[in-house]
């Protein structure tokens, strides 16, 4: 005698499968522009500036996604460091950590980007703070690239 429900034959070996896991989206510039975005404002940080502006032409442009903001002095080491743990939490990795005179570096990576995290305390009213990340494997001119690696 063979028992049945809905579903099949009980005992059979064939089980049902599982549901495929959700493919994981890309993780492209505006997914990473996104991030920083967000984690700079829960942050406590004022919007960034994410222009390339003023800087040489090339297909660079498309694996770079720059923010800069300057916030104010009482709050920028503060606020740089709550982003950089924001980020932390959603899975970018710290590589490295240091300071060095008026600056404070952390690079992070996370899905084939890095991202250069600077905090610089020299300055006007304001504490520059900026989060750069780029593709791995851009071809960056030597002056921007050398603006962005951590220089340990």
């Amino acid at each position: 005698m063979t028992v049945t429900t809905g579903c099949g034959l009980i005992g059979e070996s064939d089980a049902a499968q599982a549901p495929s896991p959700e493919p994981t989206p890309p993780f492209t510039s505006r997914t990473v522009a996104d991030e920083i975005a967000g984690f700079a404002r829960a942050a406590g940080l004022p919007d960034g500036d994410t222009s390339t502006a003023g800087l040489p032409e090339g297909d660079w442009h498309t694996c770079v996604v720059p923010w800069t903001a300057d916030a104010p002095a009482t709050d920028a080491a503060d606020a740089f460091e709550a982003a950089v743990m924001r980020m932390r939490q959603h899975d970018w990795e710290i590589v490295s950590s240091h300071a060095e005179r008026d600056v404070t570096y952390r690079t992070l990576a996370k899905r084939g980007w890095k991202l250069y995290a600077r905090h610089r305390t020299a300055g006007g009213a304001g504490r520059a703070v900026t989060l750069t990340a780029v593709e791995d494997g851009c071809e960056l001119p030597r002056r921007i690239r050398d603006g962005y690696e951590d220089p340990a």
